[in-house]
């Protein structure tokens, strides 16, 4: 009878820590990388896009030009943008306070 019930326990554990990996913040940014990077595959044609962009000395033309090539696809596109330009920011935010954590906590053990 123990063994049994050791072995449904056991089973939740091993569920419940699969869950958590699965749907964890960091498994969630890749989800939605890999989606966002077969929306570019399918919707953007990337090397008409790299063909028609300015230099990038020119920044004026080359906000000019993303300003204008934003605005002028369809909605799905700009979706797609909006996306890499979140999870960009949300990235690079987790990223910096991820830094200044460990700065903190090392000064912490310094003293």
């Amino acid at each position: 009878m123990s063994n049994i019930l050791k072995k449904r326990i056991m089973r939740r554990v091993y569920t419940v820590y699969a869950l958590r990996k699965v749907l964890s913040r960091t498994a969630f940014k890749v989800y939605t990388a890999v989606a966002l990077l077969f929306g570019i595959k399918t919707f953007i044609h990337v090397a008409a896009v790299a063909e028609n962009m300015p230099d990038f000395n020119n920044l004026s033309g080359l906000y000019n030009f993303s300003l204008h090539a934003v605005v002028n696809t369809g909605v799905a596109v700009q979706f797609i943008v909006f996306g890499v330009t979140a999870l960009a920011i949300w990235t690079m935010r987790d990223v910096v306070k991820n830094i200044f954590a460990h700065k903190i906590q090392g000064r912490m053990s310094i003293q």
